[in-house]
């Protein structure tokens, strides 16, 4: 832990060790805490730590490594690997960590789906489907280009430090203990970034103290994005989604304490800019706003029909620079940490392969659905004119005459691309007066 301090620290304070910090940050956790075998026990992990610790601290990299490819080679392989427990034991496990969805997912047919190697066919049965690295890259594409029409004509503004002088080492404990989710490149899952955040006293207070240096430089500079890209590296789990693939991506659990700690100071700041026109920017009680809105709308005189619509692979393929260049003026105090975060692509971490993701927003990052709305704003005003519409990231839905619902979507497929959002015909819904009367009436 107090290496992980150093190591935050000479990032946080950009001391001449910030060039390899972040990237010695996930490797760390790899090195030292592997298990020597399956049936070691806790003085033999004792025994490793201490051993590894003076391998780090002296430089020798080499040894560590060999260590840490060693492990894996010896494990039992195929029908020599040990029988796993029971459901019910499994159950239990999970539950007495505080993994409640994971345990909840385990008894449910989500928590059974397959996992998919870049090589695999999605199609087994047909060798000339797509393969399952095809299908991936298609669902991260390359960055589009930035079209002067898509820039909002308002001059950007730049945030005052102070206003990260409150995001400090309570901060971070806190959102150290709200966070929840599986561990990234690291290694470090949620529940064990919450035990050394909160039960190791003056180590635990050092490491969030660290932590809380280096997110108010992420919130308040512009860094390298070099150094630090390892942060916001993630990995990549490719789910079997029959017909398809459902691209998984996890975050290293530092960001998203850090995310989360950010939003506790800006997150007001992404309500006020969002308003009614994006119920995903951190509004109370959003989905119900926009339901009840909806509807009151719908059911007005002049109203006739409404239009439900949705994006195509929407958070992969939102414009990137055009979002960034946007919430620069949309929202300044958390413009410059999502600009830190999205202005280079992503390295996704799949099959000891890399992917890059170039455009739209990493899933399981707290910030993403705060720049999704912000990013669409500029959308959504340049169809304000048209008819009632209410929109929930990506999900929007126009209220209006069949006239202006033509020319609401019309509008909508014109503009929306140069910002990266497509509206799928395949998953448009027209509901009218008489269709919603019989759903009421359950008559048909």
């Amino acid at each position: 832990m107090s290496e992980l301090a150093r190591l935050y620290q000479a990032f946080g304070s950009a001391s001449a060790l910030e060039s390899v910090a972040l990237k010695a940050t996930i490797v760390l956790p790899i090195f030292l805490l592997q298990k020597p075998s399956r049936v070691s026990k806790t003085k033999d992990h004792v025994k490793c730590l201490e051993r590894r610790l003076q391998h780090w601290l002296n430089g020798d990299l080499e040894e560590l490594t060999r260590e840490g490819r060693t492990i894996p080679q010896r494990l039992p392989k195929g029908g020599h690997a040990r029988v796993s427990p029971n459901l019910a034991q499994t159950f239990s496990n999970l539950m007495f960590k505080g993994k409640c969805k994971a345990a909840l997912d385990l008894l449910s047919d989500s928590g059974k789906g397959g996992v998919l190697h870049l090589d695999a066919h999605i199609n087994p049965d047909d060798p000339s489907s797509l393969s399952v690295r095809e299908a991936l890259l298609q669902k991260h594409p390359p960055a589009q280009q930035v079209r002067p029409k898509c820039i909002v004509d308002e001059e950007p503004q730049e945030p005052h430090p102070v206003i990260f002088e409150s995001l400090d080492a309570s901060a971070i404990r806190s959102a150290a203990l709200k966070i929840s989710g599986a561990a990234g490149p690291s290694g470090l899952d949620a529940h064990k970034w919450r035990c050394i955040c909160t039960c190791h006293k003056g180590a635990s207070r050092d490491l969030c103290a660290s932590l809380a240096t280096m997110a108010q430089r992420l919130c308040s500079s512009y860094v390298d994005p070099t150094v630090i890209k390892p942060l916001f590296a993630s990995r990549l789990v490719a789910l079997d989604k029959p017909p398809g693939v459902r691209p998984i991506g996890i975050g290293d659990t530092t960001r998203h304490i850090i995310a989360k700690a950010v939003l506790t100071i800006v997150g007001s700041d992404v309500q006020v800019a969002t308003g009614c026109w994006q119920m995903c920017g951190g509004q109370i009680l959003g989905i119900e706003a926009a339901i009840n809105a909806a509807r009151f709308a719908f059911e007005l005189e002049e109203n006739e029909s409404i239009l439900l619509v949705d994006a195509t692979n929407a958070f992969n393929v939102l414009n990137r620079q055009v979002a960034l260049h946007n919430i620069r003026s949309l929202c300044p105090p958390i413009a410059t940490i999502l600009i830190n975060s999205y202005r280079s692509p992503s390295d996704l971490l799949v099959d000891g392969d890399v992917i890059l993701s170039q455009e739209g927003t990493t899933q399981g990052d707290p910030l993403a659905m705060p720049m999704y709305g912000l990013a669409t704003i500029p959308i959504i005003r340049k169809l304000d004119d048209i008819c009632e519409q209410i929109w929930y990231a990506d999900d929007s839905a126009a209220i209006g005459t069949v006239t202006q619902l033509h020319a609401w979507w019309t509008k909508l497929a014109e503009v929306g691309p140069a910002f990266g959002y497509f509206p799928n015909p395949a998953k448009m819904w027209l509901v009218t007066k008489q269709d919603y009367f019989n759903l009421a009436t359950n008559t048909f």
